[in-house]
């Protein structure tokens, strides 16, 4: 299936890639799950497979490395503990930070393809491209493909089933605990980068804090960066001499930062993308004390919904889902932390708020395909 220069292309790549799993590595398929990833994939776009599927060996692709407690950290705990369940063969492929040309990682992604795994599992918005370049060339292999918006209209893809999230909708919780706890009536955001999936847990956030409070100030602030940790304290910092006293970061590992800041000042920080408060518990307490919650998007259960239902043969492929707190598949971390932490008042006003979107009554907004003029005059309308 694949082509020669695609194994030229990926022969130096992958002598680099980092690889850790429960087992070695497959060398070819077997027949049963030939014929498994052959019935996902002669499936029409949209339909599911008619019966059952068995997997031997799942491979899970980061577009990063493992280690920041978040999406991909969540994915594989996912596929650790399907293979610890079932025995299954487990390869996790680590593309690293240092990998940006998107024209390597298909050429590794189809090395691995040719390896003959059973299930590939990928995610992150940076592989949408690898996805949608070698998923096509092979239709016998099922993909599970997660927290990326993937263009089924206009690519072929009936092997592939996608899962993104309303970021917009933990954004928004985020905002109701943050203006239910602000004693100044002034919260801060801290974002890495200025591209929709950002902006949308921003979006959420201004409409979580105003349905609280109409009137509530929201300070902005960019990274530009996912890992300086010192730029964001320093934003941070300057938010909370300026007043305010919580602070929702959406900035990856540079989070660390707001959180620090958080505590050196004596204020509360809403976590994001994972349990925050537990991170902390057992590396640095002070820390830990000063989140107020966390909101998250639960990669864990999407990724074991999605492999359940590909083993019943129900899984949709050719389509994309979009999960959110209805789903439970984003919204706070509801733990002994956020027990001790939020005062009761607060914790039914974040259930209340859960009740209205899970029945539609609350629709919240998103960046997704909101022009850039309406996005800027949402957050000057909490300024």
């Amino acid at each position: 299936m694949k082509k020669t220069l695609a194994l030229v292309l990926s022969a130096a790549m992958l002598l680099s890639v980092t690889a850790c799993g429960g087992g070695a590595e497959t060398e070819e398929t077997s027949a049963e799950s030939q014929a498994a990833g052959e019935s996902a994939g002669e499936d029409a776009a949209g339909e599911t497979a008619a019966e059952g599927n068995t997997v031997e060996s799942i491979v899970v692709v980061l577009p990063n490395v493992r280690g920041d407690g978040g999406t991909h950290d969540l994915a594989c705990r996912a596929a650790e503990q399907i293979a610890e369940e079932t025995g299954t063969e487990l390869k996790i492929v680590e593309m690293g930070t240092a990998v940006v040309d998107s024209a390597k990682w298909e050429a590794g992604m189809a090395d691995l393809c040719e390896e003959g795994y059973d299930l590939v599992i990928a995610g992150g918005s940076l592989m949408k491209d690898t996805i949608q370049a070698v998923a096509p060339d092979y239709p016998d292999i099922p993909f599970i493909c997660y927290d990326m918006a993937l263009d089924f209209d206009t690519v072929d893809m009936p092997n592939v089933y996608g899962v993104d999230f309303h970021q917009n909708e933990a954004g928004y919780m985020a905002g109701v605990v943050a203006a239910s706890m602000t004693e100044s009536g002034y919260i801060g955001y801290v974002g890495a980068t200025k591209i929709p999936t950002i902006y949308d847990f921003l979006v959420g956030y201004i409409e979580g804090a105003q349905a609280v409070n109409p009137d509530i100030h929201i300070a902005v602030a960019w990274t530009n960066d996912y890992n300086d940790a010192t730029l964001a304290k320093e934003l941070a910092l300057a938010q909370i001499s300026d007043g305010a006293d919580v602070i929702f970061p959406a900035c990856g590992n540079a989070a660390a930062g707001v959180y620090e800041a958080a505590r050196d000042e004596n204020v509360w920080a809403v976590g994001n993308d994972q349990d925050v408060a537990a991170k902390y518990a057992s590396s640095d307490e002070s820390i830990q004390q000063r989140i107020l919650a966390s909101v998250m998007k639960k990669v864990d259960n999407a990724v074991r919904r999605a492999y359940d239902e590909y083993i019943e043969g129900t899984l949709p492929f050719g389509t994309q889902e979009t999960v959110g707190v209805a789903e439970d598949g984003v919204g706070i971390v509801k733990n002994e932390y956020y027990e001790a932490t939020v005062p009761e008042d607060v914790k039914n006003t974040v259930s209340e708020y859960e009740a209205k979107i899970a029945a539609g009554e609350v629709e919240v907004s998103t960046a997704i395909g909101m022009s850039a003029e309406d996005i800027e005059a949402m957050i000057s309308s909490a300024q």
